[in-house]
Parts: structure tokens; sequence; C-alpha cells
């Protein structure tokens, strides 16, 4: 993947709607980074508004973050919700 060559690098994440897929992404990527569900989940409906519907909401609720977005060679890793 790119984001690990290069943590500076954007990404762009969408779906049809942009209200559940492409959202439910972006909010395991802010997970990963150590966020908690519920500041992901409003960080993106401050921007989108209808974003992550109740069963996407439960998905994200019992998700696990496994690291894999954290700190590695001594690049702090951010991201920014647009």
């Amino acid at each position: 993947m790119n984001y690990q060559m290069s943590p500076e690098a954007c990404v762009a994440v969408h779906c049809v709607a942009g209200l559940g897929r492409a959202p439910v992404l972006v909010a395991l990527a802010l997970i990963e980074l150590g966020l908690k569900y519920e500041d992901a989940v409003e960080m993106i409906r401050d921007k989108r508004r209808g974003a992550i519907n109740a069963k996407q909401l439960q998905y994200l609720q019992r998700y696990r973050p496994k690291s894999r977005l954290k700190q590695r060679n001594g690049h702090k890793n951010s991201c920014c919700v647009q």
C-alpha cells in the first residue's frame, strides 16, 4: 500500500451515496489510528450528516483495532476528514 511508503499521502474514499460503506471504511481507519468508535462516528457525521446506519454502528461498536495504522518507523500517522 502507498500509505505505508508515504504516510503523508491522502486517500479519497467514496461509494454511491457516501453514507454507508465509505464512512464505515473511514471510521475503521480512524479507530485504527486510536480514536474511540464514538468519536470517529461523530467526526464523520459532522462532515456527512446521515452517515452510518444502526447496523453499521453496531459493527463499529464491536470492532477491535488491529493496530496496523499506528506509529511505525518514527512516523506519526495523521488523518483529515473532509
